[in-house]
């Protein structure tokens, strides 16, 4: 840090503390001024105490303290954000002073969050807590966390005790079972066939209770690929409870061969618990934002969250959709700020479609990825919440299957649901894309990764602003994909073993032409399989010359009758090599 900007905050914070003395009554917002006046006065709410500064006030008590944060953030975190240009600590990193805390602490408030990106900390009070809080003279000002939290629920989730009979074409690396849908249509198994499995990667997920003991997760715990999980509901180190963050987590990570293979099936994970699903103060929107601090200072590359902040109860405690600017909420400030910092942050867009502008904090959020749920034919659901943000950016960014996806039950520890339908059930999808995409490529910066996602998607050419946004991601094509601000064009990535396909007209009307490239002279034919897996068409075996040749294929089935419209996947196998393609027609 040079002398110039650690002379700025040290003139700011000492320009906070002659602010602070002179101003004893730090204004409340009209948010919480109307809260305490249709409140009793015993009613203990949810309020955010911004500070003027953190308790240092020389040039020396600045630079110890910038430096004794640094220490605590891991490697992975410093080299993380030294893609952003923001390994060294700065005045945000450093802790809300502990002594203004306590001294809040000691009028009768109930301190449940420090959040060090706003120096502000978020307690429970009651009226007069808050008026004679107005008087602390390093009080800024103090606001109402306004927004109950609302996990963004699967509309549908029953057990299903019994894997369906449904499972991935045979001459794939892996074996998805009944999870091939939901991962071939971002096209990650040609990613698992090229050897990408998200090792290496740090996702971080935050959900409501994880049943770390259910068998999807084996193989995560036994590599010891679980490096971090904080409960912020109890402030304990642990997390461990039958719920909706087990689905999540094993949608993106999730590894048991014959029924669910996620993504990034062999990333590392920090699970982070974030709702409180048995208090009656039903706020969660600031153990989120700490949730989010606490993954920068692990060194987390990508966060996936399926937790979403407007349209509860009580209106009067609600974000109103002009507060969905992405500038408002406290949870969409931090996703921003995240994505400052390095991390991709996923985020679910809601599930209270298919009104325009149904979308909630933080999907609002700039620069971060706000996911839609489509079914396994590639239509929205109509529940998925429609953008646009109220200052007009589109939203969704992408999309994924969120209909009907496979995923672990939290009811038993080998259970599992066919059924389980919501933005939410998406939004790990795309998380686990970003891993695959940052394992090939870790330079790549969130606008980096972000980019070449929604601009091979599959709306790309002609995205909206309210319903698909750019459309299904393509894994596999984002990695190959050159986003702006790459100062050297790398090699993309190699296929081991694959042969190189493309396709074209895509989507097709009449005929697809598939090209392949031969490494050598050899047989070669091609397998087309529907959305579950089944074989519907195939051709004969050819002899393929050296480099470029191509099957076509009308999109009929193999007694001459025409396939609906819909996503096949077109696998041609050659000299010892295969390779996978996505393939859509519209009749």
């Amino acid at each position: 840090m040079n002398n110039l900007f650690k002379f700025v905050f040290w003139a700011g914070a000492t320009l906070g503390l002659f602010v602070s003395s002179i101003n004893a009554q730090p204004p409340i917002s009209g948010r919480l001024a109307s809260a305490l006046e249709n409140t009793k006065a015993d009613t203990s709410l949810v309020v955010l105490v911004f500070f003027y500064d953190k308790g240092l006030f020389t040039k020396d008590e600045l630079k110890s303290a910038l430096d004794r944060r640094g220490r605590q953030f891991s490697p992975r975190a410093l080299k993380r954000r030294a893609k952003m240009g923001r390994q060294e600590m700065s005045f945000e990193d450093l802790p809300v002073h502990a002594d203004y805390i306590d001294q809040i602490a000691d009028l009768g408030a109930k301190h449940r969050q420090s959040l060090n990106w706003f120096n502000a900390a978020s307690f429970e009070m009651t009226e007069s807590q808050v008026r004679l809080c107005q008087n602390l003279s390093f009080v800024k000002n103090i606001d109402r966390l306004p927004a109950h939290s609302k996990r963004v629920l699967p509309e549908f989730e029953n057990a299903d005790l019994k894997t369906p009979d449904t499972g991935s074409p045979k001459a794939h690396l892996l074996n998805y079972g009944p999870s091939f849908t939901q991962d071939s249509l971002i096209n990650a198994v040609v990613c698992h066939d090229s050897g990408y499995s998200g090792s290496g990667v740090l996702v971080a997920m935050l959900d409501n209770g994880f049943r770390k003991g259910h068998q999807a997760f084996d193989s995560i715990l036994v590599g010891g690929r679980l490096v971090d999980e904080w409960d912020f509901c109890t402030d304990l180190p642990l997390v461990d409870s039958a719920s909706h963050g087990t689905g999540t987590w094993s949608a993106a990570g999730g590894y048991v061969p014959g029924k669910l293979i996620g993504p990034a099936y062999k990333a590392s994970w920090a699970i982070y618990h974030t709702e409180d699903n048995y208090q009656e103060m039903p706020v969660e929107e600031d153990y989120w934002a700490a949730a989010l601090q606490r993954a920068d200072s692990i060194g987390a590359e990508v966060v996936s969250s399926s937790l979403a902040y407007r349209d509860f109860d009580s209106s009067q405690y609600s974000y109103s959709y002009q507060d969905l600017d992405g500038n408002t909420a406290i949870s969409s400030l931090a996703a921003r700020h995240a994505a400052s910092l390095g991390i991709i942050v996923c985020n679910a867009m809601a599930n209270s479609g298919p009104s325009l502008g149904s979308l909630a904090a933080p999907a609002d959020a700039d620069s971060i990825l706000s996911v839609g749920n489509v079914d396994s034919f590639g239509i929205i659901n109509p529940s998925s919440s429609r953008g646009p943000t109220y200052d007009g950016r589109p939203k969704p960014e992408v999309c994924a299957q969120g209909t009907n996806i496979y995923w672990a039950s939290w009811s038993t520890v080998s259970s599992y649901t066919h059924y389980a339908t919501g933005t939410s059930c998406a939004t790990p999808l795309v998380a686990g894309a970003c891993a695959l995409i940052l394992e090939a490529h870790p330079d790549w910066t969130p606008l980096q990764v972000r980019e070449a996602l929604m601009m091979t998607a599959s709306k790309s050419i002609n995205p909206d602003s309210t319903t698909y946004g750019w459309g299904i991601i393509d894994t596999w094509a984002a990695m190959h994909y050159s986003p702006s601000g790459t100062t050297v064009k790398k090699p993309v990535p190699t296929v081991g073993p694959g042969l190189a396909l493309s396709c074209r007209p895509n989507p097709a009307r009449t005929e697809a032409l598939i090209n392949f490239t031969m490494p050598k002279a050899g047989r070669a034919k091609m397998s087309v399989y529907d959305i579950i897996g089944r074989l519907v068409y195939q051709t004969a075996t050819i002899y393929a010359a050296p480099g470029i040749n191509h099957f076509s294929w009308n999109g009929y089935d193999r007694s001459g009758l025409p396939l609906g419209n819909g996503v096949y996947f077109c696998l041609v196998t050659g000299g010892n090599q295969t390779g996978l393609i996505k393939v859509t027609f519209i009749r």
